[in-house]
């Protein structure tokens, strides 16, 4: 999986990642692009946040026909744009490897984190355990230090916060969520 994730331009003969983790990322790649790029979603991140020629890469990369609209609620996806930028670095600074493929999975978890489910739904897989998958083929570091196996999401915004020095954080997109008392039940 080395020569995949640094070799640049990448080119999927060149990769060795296993087809069950391959056939995840794409799924997962086409279900976001799909719940969160299309003119009416909320919130609407357009192309995973990712410029046109990285996105057109990531497309030939996973063998998509990309059908992405610029052309939603611009207005929400600037309200989020810091937001996103910042989950996109974070995941950048707990990647395994330097490469196309992970700056394209840091996207594509950081949209779905914006989004009002648990972040593996989000993400248009079948289980948490598909997500750990992903997160621990690529940013071992940070799958690594959630060993309480807190929820991804508000791991993540935690870990945002306890790395800009701010204690009380607020959980993201938690108010309706049908599984609350799982996240603050008694402790």
């Amino acid at each position: 999986m080395d020569t995949c994730l640094q070799n640049q331009p990448l080119k999927k003969k060149d990769c060795d990642i296993p087809y069950n983790l391959l056939g995840l990322l794409k799924k997962s790649v086409g279900y976001v692009l799909w719940k969160f790029g299309s003119a009416n979603s909320d919130p609407f991140i357009p192309g995973l946040g990712l410029s046109k020629e990285e996105l057109s890469k990531m497309a030939v990369f996973f063998e998509m026909s990309l059908i992405c609209s610029r052309d939603g609620n611009l207005g929400t996806y600037l309200e989020l744009y810091e937001e996103h930028k910042m989950l996109v670095q974070l995941f950048l600074r707990y990647r395994n490897y330097f490469g196309e493929l992970s700056l394209w999975i840091a996207h594509l978890l950081a949209t779905a984190s914006l989004g009002d489910n648990h972040l593996w739904q989000d993400l248009g897989l079948e289980s948490r355990k598909e997500l750990g998958t992903i997160l621990e083929a690529f940013f071992l570091p940070l799958y690594s230090s959630n060993r309480e196996d807190m929820r991804w999401k508000k791991f993540f915004y935690r870990k945002l916060c306890e790395e800009e020095g701010i204690f009380v954080c607020k959980a993201p997109n938690c108010k309706d969520c049908t599984d609350r008392p799982l996240c603050y039940g008694p402790e």
